[in-house]
Formats: C-alpha cells, sequence, structure tokens
C-alpha cells in the first residue's frame, strides 16, 4: 500500500466586506475535507492553510471556493438586489419553490421576480428576510404534505402563509370558504389556477385582519 504523502499550502481569497468573521470562518471550515486547517480573515481576505493529502487539498479548495461565492451571492443579493436561487438554498438550509418565494415576498410589500430560467431572484427585501421566508415555505410545505395534494395547492398555501404571517390552517380554512380549495376523499385539492387562487385568499385575509383591529 503506497505511503500517503502529506503536503501543506496556503490560499488566500477575497471574502465579501462587512461578513462577520465567525460566519465567513464557519463557512469555511464546514467545507475542509482534509485533517488539519488553519483559518484567519483579515479584512476582506480569508487566509487557508490546509495540510492533507493532494487529493483532500484538492477537494477541500473546490468547496471553499463554492461556500465563498455562495457568500459572495447573499452580498449581492444585498447590495445589487439579486442572487442565485440555489445559494439561497444553500444558506437557508432546505428546498423551496421559488415561485411562492417571489409570491410571499410580495405579499409582505416587496418587489420580486424571477430570471426567465427561474434561476436567479430579484428583489429589494433584506438578504435576511429572503432566507427567513424561504425556511419558512419548506417548512410550512413539510407541514401540509401530507393533507394538500398537488405541488400548485402546496406552493399556494406556503406562499399565502409565509407572506401574510398567518398559519397554514387558516389560510387552508380560507381558501374552502372562497372555493379555491375543496376537500376530496384524499385530500385538499386546488380548484384553480394558484396565482388567481393566491390573489383572492389574500384578499379575503387582509380583510379579516383589518376587521379585527
Amino acid at each position: 500500500m503506497p505511503a500517503r504523502v502529506i503536503r501543506k499550502k496556503l490560499y488566500v481569497i477575497r471574502v465579501p466586506p462587512g461578513l462577520p468573521e465567525e460566519k465567513v470562518y464557519e463557512k469555511i471550515s464546514s467545507s475542509i475535507r482534509a485533517p488539519f486547517a488553519e483559518i484567519s480573515v483579515r479584512g476582506d481576505k480569508a487566509f487557508i492553510e490546509i495540510v492533507g493529502t493532494e487529493a483532500e487539498i484538492k477537494d477541500s479548495w473546490y468547496k471553499v471556493k463554492n461556500v465563498i461565492q455562495d457568500l459572495w451571492e447573499l452580498y449581492r443579493l444585498e447590495r445589487n438586489h439579486e442572487a442565485l436561487i440555489e445559494s439561497i438554498v444553500k444558506e437557508s438550509g432546505r428546498t423551496f419553490p421559488p415561485d411562492a418565494l417571489v409570491s410571499a415576498l410580495k405579499l409582505r410589500g416587496y418587489d420580486a421576480r424571477l430570471s426567465e430560467d427561474k434561476q436567479r431572484l430579484y428583489t429589494n427585501a433584506p438578504a435576511s428576510t429572503v432566507i427567513e421566508i424561504a425556511r419558512q415555505i419548506a417548512e410550512i410545505i413539510d407541514e401540509i404534505r401530507f393533507r394538500v395534494k398537488g405541488t400548485a395547492a402546496k406552493r399556494m398555501i406556503a406562499a399565502l402563509a409565509a407572506g401574510l404571517l398567518v398559519d397554514a390552517e387558516k389560510v387552508i380554512e380560507y381558501g374552502l370558504k372562497t372555493r379555491v380549495l375543496e376537500e376530496s376523499e384524499d385530500g385538499i385539492r386546488l380548484r384553480e389556477e394558484w396565482r388567481r387562487g393566491l390573489r383572492k385568499i389574500a384578499v379575503m385575509l387582509k380583510g379579516a385582519e383589518l376587521g379585527s383591529e
């Protein structure tokens, strides 16, 4: 069996300005696939010394570059109001329907749209709000996955619940009242196009909220 040749290599990479050093350190350290690494952040640069086999060093550096790229995407979301959906998925730790995120952001009063290929989000919402809503949508879809049938119905309910900060059960209640949703033998289903249904239920929910004030 050939001996493992251990090497050491220092990399320097630019990181987005203004990020907490702990966040940068956490992202980098979690991507290292070598037995030892020393990481320091000074200003807008991260210094990463990786110790391991050549393959471990290459794999670690590849993953480090990917996580730094994701941090730059989130930085662009904050500064330039755009980011890759994939980067939002990685930061939130959850997958979610991009259309539902756009609808929820609009319900919160922000501008939001997707690129034609649905790979990039454009919005004036703060990055922290985008990540929070993306997580909420994923959690709500998990919550209703056995009761509600059809991806469009789940997308609509999650967008309304996350966008208007109401329980999914309340959305379902108003969806049944407006006949946008219907109860079938195998669960709750959507009766019309989901965006049209979303607008109908949103009007009712907002009216109910105003009436309770």
